[in-house]
């Protein structure tokens, strides 16, 4: 689990040093992470969720997880990933959850997440994202960007 997550983090940096097209935005970012609140951006696939979510956290300590990685999804252990995230990312203030309706049973884990204080932003796509059984767990506890 160590290799995928070191992986995911030289994933996450190469995607945050490519030159990005800056545009325009309503939403305060800076408001927006202060909020205790989840943070789920939805949308159609290839819009730019994922690329929105990296440059909203950009500068800050923030763990990333890539759910569109078969590696972590077929090893998945909630706890060792857990783990290995507080060792890869010492600190962390945020935690960047990509694409995370690939994990079985997600909304659990990010409920269980949420109840534990962690500071989630969540991408993924309408369709899944935005199902009744998603919106029975996390009613009244996320933000929808």
């Amino acid at each position: 689990m160590n290799n995928i997550i070191q992986n995911q983090r030289k994933e996450r940096d190469e995607l945050l040093a490519r030159p990005y097209l800056v545009r325009k935005s309503n939403t305060d970012t800076s408001v927006l992470l202060a909020n205790p609140m989840i943070k789920l951006i939805t949308g159609p696939r290839r819009v730019g969720k994922s690329t929105f979510a990296l440059l909203m956290l950009q500068g800050r300590n923030f763990a990333y997880l890539n759910f569109d990685d078969n590696l972590l999804l077929s090893g998945w252990d909630e706890e060792l990933v857990m783990r290995t995230l507080d060792e890869v990312y010492p600190g962390y203030e945020y935690l960047l959850l990509d694409e995370v309706q690939n994990l079985k049973d997600w909304d659990v884990w990010v409920s269980k997440l949420y109840r534990r204080g962690k500071n989630l932003v969540i991408t993924g796509s309408n369709a899944k994202m935005l199902s009744s059984e998603m919106a029975t767990v996390l009613t009244g506890r996320y933000l929808q960007v």
